[in-house]
C-alpha cells in the first residue's frame, strides 16, 4: 500500500517543533477533561511532549508513549530543561503494554490518521481499552473528510519559519487522495535557508487515512466503545459536513453487546465484507449514540 516511510518527518524533532510552535488549540478542552476525570494521564503518540509537558506542569502524573525514539529523546531533554518529571516510553500504540490503567487517555494532532488500515485502528483501540479504567475516557481527533480537507491544499501560501540560527525554513506541499484506500498522500518540500548562506533541501512524504463519521461510529462501537461527546472543532462546535475536525470522547461500552461484538483478542467481529449485517447492526435498538444529537457537556 505504501512504498515509503510515512514517519520520516518525525525523525527530525527540532524541525517538527519549529513547525508546531505556538499551537495549543487543543489545550482548553484536553485540560477540561483531565480536570474532570483526574490523573494519571496517558499521552498516546505524545511526539516531543507538547501536551504532556503542559499537563505535568499542572501537577498531573503523565506517561508519554511514542513510536519514534527521536521524538521521545527530544521530549526527555525538554522535560529535563523545564524541570518536570514524565514517564517516557518508546512503543507502538498498536502493541504497547504498560501494566497500568488510566482515567484519561488522549491522542492529539490527528495521529489517528497514521493508522492506515482497519487492523491498525483496531489494534490501537484494543490497547486503549486495555489501559483505560472502567469509567475512564479516551479523547482523540482526526480531520473531517470534507471536500476542503480532501481536495484543497492545506497551505496555499507556503509557510515561513524562523530557524534557530536566524535563517528561514520555507515549505511547500503536494497532495493526492486515493478514494479506494481513503488515504491522502502528501509530499512536502522543505528549504532551509541558513543565515550563513547555506541552503539545504529535504523532501518528506507521509500518508494520512481518512475515516467518515458513520464509519467512525461503527468502528468505535464494534471495538467496544461508546461515544460520550463529539465535536467539529476544539471550540466544541457541533460536527457538520464542513467542520475541520472530528473530535471524539469515548468510554468503554457497558452494553452486553460488547462481548459479542469484540473478539477475545480485541479484534472486531464486524466484517466490512458483510454490508447487510453491518446495516442491520447499525440500526439495532442498542445503538449507543445518535449522530445528530448535540455533544454532551462536561
Amino acid at each position: 500500500m505504501i512504498d515509503y516511510d510515512p514517519f520520516e518527518e518525525f525523525r527530525d524533532p527540532q524541525t517538527y517543533d519549529l513547525e508546531d510552535e505556538g499551537y495549543y488549540d487543543d489545550y482548553p478542552l484536553t485540560e477540561q477533561w483531565a480536570r474532570s476525570l483526574g490523573g494519571p494521564l496517558l499521552d498516546l503518540a505524545c511526539g516531543t511532549g507538547r501536551m504532556a509537558l503542559r499537563m505535568a506542569k499542572l501537577g498531573y502524573q503523565v506517561t508519554g508513549v511514542d513510536i519514534m525514539p527521536e521524538m521521545i529523546e527530544w521530549a526527555r531533554q525538554k522535560a529535563l530543561r523545564q524541570g518536570v518529571s514524565i514517564d517516557w516510553v518508546v512503543a507502538d500504540a498498536r502493541t504497547f503494554h504498560l501494566q497500568k490503567q488510566f482515567p484519561f487517555i488522549y491522542m492529539l494532532e490527528n495521529v489517528f490518521q497514521f493508522f492506515l488500515t482497519r487492523a491498525d485502528q483496531e489494534a490501537m483501540l484494543a490497547r486503549v481499552r486495555e489501559h483505560m479504567l472502567p469509567q475512564g475516557c479516551f479523547l482523540f481527533e482526526t480531520r473531517n473528510p470534507s471536500s476542503r480537507n480532501l481536495l484543497q491544499v492545506r497551505h496555499p501560501d507556503p509557510p515561513k519559519y524562523t530557524l534557530p540560527d536566524g535563517g528561514h525554513l520555507l515549505t511547500t506541499e503536494e497532495q493526492y487522495y486515493d478514494p479506494m484506500t481513503q488515504i491522502q498522500h502528501y509530499t512536502r518540500h522543505l528549504t532551509f535557508l541558513h543565515k550563513a548562506g547555506q541552503q539545504e533541501e529535504k523532501t518528506l512524504r507521509t500518508a494520512l487515512r481518512y475515516v467518515f463519521p458513520q464509519e467512525m461510529e461503527a468502528l468505535l462501537y464494534y471495538n467496544g466503545f461508546q461515544i460520550r461527546s463529539c465535536y467539529g472543532s476544539w471550540q466544541q462546535e457541533p460536527l457538520t459536513a464542513t467542520s475541520p475536525a472530528m473530535i471524539y470522547v469515548c468510554q468503554v461500552l457497558s452494553s452486553p453487546a460488547t462481548s459479542s461484538a469484540v473478539g477475545r483478542n480485541g479484534s472486531s467481529s464486524f466484517s466490512s465484507h458483510n454490508p447487510r449485517g453491518a446495516r442491520s447492526a447499525l440500526l439495532s435498538p442498542i445503538h449507543v449514540w445518535n449522530h445528530q444529537a448535540r455533544a454532551e457537556t462536561i
